[in-house]
Order: C-alpha cells, then sequence, then structure tokens
C-alpha cells in the first residue's frame, strides 16, 4: 500500500514539474519567431471593388500547421501588380486614350467604303 501511494506521489510531482516547465518555455522569446497573435482573426478584405492596394495591404495570422508565408506574399504581390495594371488599363481605355480612336472607314452614300 506504501509504495502505491510513493507511486502515485511520484507521477504526481512529475507531471506538476512537466505543467511548471512547459507555462516556463512558453515565456521564453524563441529567436526567429514573430510575436504571437491574437485570438480575432485577420481582416479580409474590404467590401465593393478590390485593389491593388486592399491585396498589398492584406495579412494573414500565421498559425502552427499555418501557410508558408514567402509563398503566400509572393501570390499577393502578383495579384496586386496584376489588379494595378488591370485597373491602370481600364481607366486607359474609358479614358479614350487608346492611342487615339479607331480607325473606321468613311462611309459614302453608297454605304460601302
Amino acid at each position: 500500500m506504501i509504495g502505491a501511494v510513493i507511486i502515485l506521489g511520484v507521477v504526481c510531482a512529475v507531471i506538476a514539474l512537466g505543467a511548471v516547465l512547459a507555462w516556463a518555455v512558453t515565456r521564453q522569446e524563441v529567436p526567429g519567431v514573430g510575436p504571437a497573435v491574437g485570438t480575432q482573426s485577420a481582416r479580409g478584405l474590404p467590401s465593393g471593388p478590390v485593389g491593388p492596394d486592399a491585396v498589398r495591404a492584406l495579412r494573414f495570422d500565421p498559425a502552427v500547421r499555418g501557410y508558408r508565408m514567402e509563398q503566400v506574399d509572393e501570390v499577393l504581390a502578383r495579384l496586386s501588380d496584376e489588379l494595378g495594371e488591370r485597373d491602370a488599363e481600364i481607366t486607359r481605355l474609358r479614358d479614350g486614350t487608346a492611342g487615339g480612336a479607331e480607325e473606321r472607314p468613311d462611309l459614302t452614300a453608297e454605304g460601302r467604303p
């Protein structure tokens, strides 16, 4: 009976020591690891049209078994560049600065060029 109590005491002591060590390790700064993120999820894109600035400002919360930040950042950079080019092209086409008006054949009275 006394042996079971000793074994139970040793097991409880090991568990308590493990809990204290785990708590202490989580309080230490780890080189190369960013600060802990909050419990709120990242804000998504704003409502309405998505522009290149909105994509550049977009950030995700990294998590254990999250994503490879370099890959996502590369895709977001490309997406924001392409959105910027698209918006510039749309603006250019709407303003009519696409190199002047298209040449259209002059229709004569017969309706043929």
